[in-house]
């Protein structure tokens, strides 16, 4: 390779890393008026959701904004996905809570440094996992885990917010102690506060439903500001966020211990799963919607990155959020300058507009964060998966009930673990085939699922419905004797179909050639099917396609049945 050959490899390489160096020089300049407005109308929605979100996160206001503007950029600078919006949501406000209030224990200085490290962690993890190409990770989480999980989520989160709602003292505890405390402090209700909060959750509805355009958010902000300074409301018991410091800090380290790095990781760890999928689902939403690609690696890369960005800016953990992503893509947006503008709004909220905020309700921001949330909420979802499966309805009401009854990050891990154990049960106990032809067609389907297709005498088609692991191997094998033991004909051949293995490790070898050896004292062949090019050098390397013979080696199928109809013939002859 010459030198310039090589540059050239570099800077592709470079700009695999950083998208932006990709997209932005052939950026068309007939979209920037879109992509401002579209901007101008996500600024609208963040805002006041990232100082509703980092109440929920335990932090000052201003925390949400530094790491609205701060991963704003960093995702924009790596990101694939033209839509989605990278900032505070509620779900990792409230996992990144969970996490840190067992180690800050009401310290509040210590309390911001933890949840700084805990998004510099998270960042780090999914840029490790990014550059080693495990983009796959967003599939660990089942669907019905990991709707169960939300659902319990919502709820935790909307009982946590129901004594900011109403003017009550606020709960300690998981959901059903503070469930407890609502219901026992309900005589002590602020009759003005109750009004804000509950008039605000109405009017939020409304909009949301009958008109989905309007800023609802920034409306009722604005609204209930003028409200609450006209009427002086603050001294009638409303609480109100009071004056906040907006002043943009410097990008620094939290000043955390290791021994707290330590403890803070397996949670970082089993939020990178749980969000990455989150964030994945959208942006592979949007990218199907308008047709390209995004790249599942990159991705988290950029969310790493925006997470890094927002740890160095005093921030919390972030995340691709659906309802500002979709906000986004509703305005017309198209591309990641709608990021740029918006964390450059985020910064001249924060240095001119902060101080207008120093009346706005704490019930207000309650009220936002409900709506917000109630799409984790899915009903229908859980009522399709009862309808569907009843084994994944319970997983869902196990993972549900677990974050009600032991909180968020034992129910996190609960569903991660769940997951994960459902992936290793598939791999342990997968389904397995015997193939037969289709008449009239070279198709060669399942017989338990298609009664017309044909045996052939003397061949069974069998196939491991799961990629060839030392997990699985005692169950194939244990099936196949069983198949070989109730065939009507005796078998000479089993063509061995390995269309699931795209690769094939020492273990998937050593399988292989005990296979082998098991059949030929049987006086039956083994054949191999549908073997890829990366397998079939595993195999040529182990002397596998020496010992089962090349002949014997096939692409398809359909060519291994032909050599052994040929066989057949050339026999008879």
């Amino acid at each position: 390779m010459n030198a310039t050959t090589e540059d050239r490899v570099q800077k592709t390489q470079f700009r695999d890393y950083l998208p932006i160096l990709e997209w932005l020089p052939k950026y068309d300049r007939g979209w920037l008026r879109g992509d401002v407005l579209a901007a101008a109308t996500v600024w609208a929605l963040v805002v006041p959701q990232a100082i509703a979100y980092a109440q929920i996160a335990g932090l000052p206001p201003q925390a949400g904004l530094f790491a609205t503007f701060a991963a704003l950029i960093g995702y924009a600078l790596f990101g694939t996905s033209r839509q989605v919006i990278v900032s505070p949501t509620s779900s990792t406000a409230a996992i990144s809570a969970a996490i840190v209030g067992t180690i800050a224990l009401g310290d509040s200085t210590r309390y911001a440094d933890l949840s700084s490290a805990l998004a510099l962690l998270v960042g780090l993890a999914f840029i490790v996992f990014g550059i080693g190409k495990v983009g796959f990770i967003s599939r660990f989480i089942a669907p019905a885990v990991q709707i169960g999980f939300m659902f319990g989520l919502g709820l935790t989160i909307i009982i946590g917010q129901v004594p900011n709602l109403l003017g009550l003292p606020g709960g300690e505890g998981d959901f059903f102690p503070k469930l407890w405390q609502v219901i026992t402090n309900l005589s002590h209700i602020n009759p003005w506060t109750a009004v804000i909060g509950l008039g605000s959750l109405a009017a939020l509805f409304a909009m949301k439903k009958f008109a989905p355009r309007l800023p609802a958010a920034l409306l009722m902000v604005l609204v209930s500001i003028i409200v609450v300074t006209a009427f002086g409301l603050a001294q009638e018991g409303v609480d109100v966020i009071g004056v906040v410091n907006g002043a943009i800090p410097l990008p620094s380290l939290p000043r955390v211990s290791f021994d707290e790095l330590v403890i803070l990781l397996p949670g970082a760890l089993a939020i990178s799963v749980i969000g990455f999928a989150e964030t994945i689902t959208v942006a592979d939403d949007f990218a199907e919607k308008h047709k390209y690609e995004i790249r599942p690696n990159q991705e988290l890369v950029a969310v790493g990155a925006a997470n890094i960005f927002s740890g160095f800016f005093q921030g919390f953990i972030v995340g691709g959020g659906a309802s500002q992503s979709a906000a986004n893509d509703a305005a017309g947006a198209r591309s990641q300058i709608v990021s740029v503008v918006v964390s450059v709004l985020t910064v001249l909220t924060l240095l001119f507009l902060l101080p207008l905020f120093a009346n706005l309700p704490q019930a207000v921001l309650s009220a936002i964060v409900i709506v917000a949330v109630t799409g984790f909420l899915n009903v229908k979802a859980l009522q399709r998966i009862a309808h569907l499966r009843r084994d994944s309805f319970y997983l869902a009401l196990f993972a549900l009930v677990s974050v009600l009854l032991l909180g968020i990050l034992p129910g996190l891990l609960i569903a991660v673990t769940l997951s994960i154990l459902l992936i290793l049960g598939f791999f342990a106990r997968p389904p397995t085939s015997v193939l037969g032809n289709l008449p009239g067609t070279d198709a060669y389907v399942p017989i338990a699922s298609e009664p017309t297709a044909q045996l052939i005498p003397g061949l069974m088609i069998f196939r491991l419905d799961a990629p060839l692991l030392s997990l699985n191997a005692k169950r194939m094998r244990d099936h196949l004797r069983q198949e070989l033991h109730a065939a009507k004909t005796s078998t000479r051949v089993v063509i061995l179909d390995l269309s699931f293995n795209s690769e094939l490790d020492i273990q998937g070898l050593d399988i292989l050639n005990a296979l082998y050896d098991e059949l030929r004292a049987q006086s039956i062949e083994l054949w191999l099917a549908n073997v890829y090019q990366a397998p079939r050098a595993m195999l040529e390397r182990g002397g596998v396609v020496e010992k089962i013979g090349a002949a014997n080696i096939f692409l398809t199928v359909r060519a291994a049945v032909q050599a052994f109809q040929n066989q057949n013939m050339d026999s008879n002859n």
